[in-house]
């Protein structure tokens, strides 16, 4: 496996973990497990959205993206 390939996977599941410590572990209506969606890096700001969903509501965290972890 390619260092570019090892960085990006470790990126991506650093952001998960990350995205997991400041998003809720379960939906408060429901008590629903929860875990967090990747939509994806904005290129304009370097910024990476997760979210949760359940319930109808909705909470999103944002990620910051170094240019050198961008794939």
């Amino acid at each position: 496996m390619s260092d570019e390939v090892w960085n990006s996977i470790k990126g991506k599941v650093y952001g998960h973990y990350l995205a997991a410590q400041m998003l809720p572990a379960s939906c408060p209506e429901c008590a629903k497990i929860l875990s967090p969606i990747d939509f994806g890096v904005d290129p304009d700001t370097n910024d990476r959205l997760w979210a949760t969903h359940c319930c109808g509501n909705w909470t999103q965290y944002l990620e910051k993206i170094n240019e050198r972890e961008l794939p």
